[in-house]
């Protein structure tokens, strides 16, 4: 028979406190966005005092010990840090954005980040797109198609060579690019000595049609990136790495961050017997909170960059195409940090290479199986494919030839599989490109 009655039972639960929400917050925020929440946070703590770095003597910025692959890190576990007020969108994270929704495949992406990187004021691409594609260990043809994609995203005319390029690209979409409008981008040389005569011979118009011409390309903007409401500001990178004899070092770039602590002079003179010193006491607790989550965030970072290192070291040697397969969850097991920590760590942070910066997450891929039976990465199976399209010339290669070539190297890969990541790519199909090319 059933009766009312008390039972005491013990049970343990995570208990999220406002500091640990603050530190989780924190873990996931950038350079850019963490200094600004630390901004916001000072301005209501007057016991937290932030000091630019660049006026500061700093002992070395959070040095780990150098990496070697018998000799790993091993860093302290961390946690995480502040809810506040998310800064305003920027051009770079409005591009950077875009580039995620129009770049599926992490190499694509990883490589479109690298070129946003790059970026000059003016929003133009200053160095030579086989010098960077050497840098990453990529074809120029391939890269090419990535930066070919990347002009055409808002506001159109970025990550051009030239001011011609930046003008045609922005008169395309608007589909004002006609025969003449090209001959009179040829000869901007012509346009900033006003000869309009000789202008007027190369296009072959009457003064008329030549002066609604250069009507329409005052409306242009030479200069896309260079916005003072929202310009391209250089991606800090979070960690550094260089080669140090037959490993790698790895450095925390604690100089793109204020340097934090406690108002000491206010804090010794702090009554705790008045309301207005228990407050203090509070401020005092707050600000303290606010730098132990910063040390802890530090040591997360640390630690998973060296574990990316070890698990990726053959890109570091050979580039993008040899990528691993690699998983957040794998990382988080071998580094016994939590897999939603991994997934913080790496939004939005980036890593200094000897092969440039490029973003944690780029690292992380899916895989397929090996004829083998090894595992091949989903990046590096889609490098080549785009490699072989780019190099097929006037024998247009068709879905089920590339599937019987990607076979003949190695790839366990079938015919739909290929058909997906051409899509996926923006590669049209091979009917369209034998029509392209004969048009061409």
């Amino acid at each position: 028979m059933l009766s009312p009655g008390l039972i005491q039972r013990q049970s343990q639960s995570l208990v999220m406190t406002p500091q640990l929400r603050q530190a989780i917050a924190m873990l996931q925020l950038g350079h850019q966005e963490l200094t600004q929440s630390l901004q916001q946070i000072a301005e209501l703590n007057p016991l937290l005092v932030l000091e630019p770095t660049d006026t500061v003597a700093l002992p070395e910025p959070g040095e780990a010990p150098d990496y070697h692959d018998d000799d790993p890190d091993r860093f302290t576990s961390g946690a995480e840090q502040p809810e506040t007020a998310a800064p305003g969108p920027s051009l770079h994270d409005d591009l950077s954005s875009q580039i995620h929704l129009t770049f599926p495949e992490h190499r694509d992406r990883a490589a479109a980040l690298y070129l946003l990187a790059s970026l000059d004021d003016a929003g133009r691409l200053p160095e030579p797109v086989s010098d960077i594609a050497h840098v990453l260990g990529m074809e120029t043809a391939a890269l090419e198609s990535i930066r070919r994609i990347l002009m055409r995203l808002d506001p159109a005319g970025l990550f051009c060579r030239s001011l011609e390029e930046c003008l045609a690209v922005q008169l395309e979409r608007c589909g004002r690019l006609d025969p003449a409008m090209k001959i009179l981008l040829a000869n901007l040389d012509l346009l900033a000595r006003r000869d309009w005569r000789l202008l007027r011979q190369k296009c072959q118009l009457e003064q008329d049609d030549l002066l609604d011409m250069l009507a329409e390309i005052q409306t242009l903007n030479p200069r896309p990136g260079f916005d003072p409401r929202h310009p391209v500001t250089p991606i800090q990178p979070d960690l550094t790495v260089r080669r140090n004899g037959d490993g790698f070092r790895l450095t925390f770039n604690q100089r793109a961050l204020p340097r934090c602590h406690v108002d000491t002079d206010i804090q010794r003179h702090i009554d705790s017997n008045s309301e207005a010193g228990r407050q203090l006491q509070t401020y005092a607790s707050e600000a303290s909170a606010v730098i132990r989550a910063l040390e802890m965030r530090r040591q997360t970072i640390l630690k998973v960059g060296a574990e990316i290192i070890r698990q990726q070291a053959a890109f570091f040697e050979d580039g993008i195409s040899a990528l691993r397969p690699l998983t957040m969850r794998e990382l988080a097991t071998t580094t016994d940090v939590h897999e939603s920590t991994i997934s913080r760590v790496v939004n939005g942070k980036y890593m200094d290479t000897p092969r440039g910066i490029v973003p944690l997450r780029m690292f992380f891929s899916t895989a397929l199986q090996a004829s083998d039976g090894s595992v091949q990465s989903a990046s590096a199976i889609q490098h080549r494919l785009r490699a072989l399209i780019a190099a097929e010339g006037d024998d247009i290669l068709s879905d089920d030839a590339l599937t019987a070539l990607l076979q003949k190297e190695g790839f366990a890969i079938q015919r739909r599989t290929v058909a997906k990541y051409r899509e996926g790519l923006g590669i049209a199909k091979s009917s369209q490109r034998r029509r392209l090319k004969k048009t061409s």
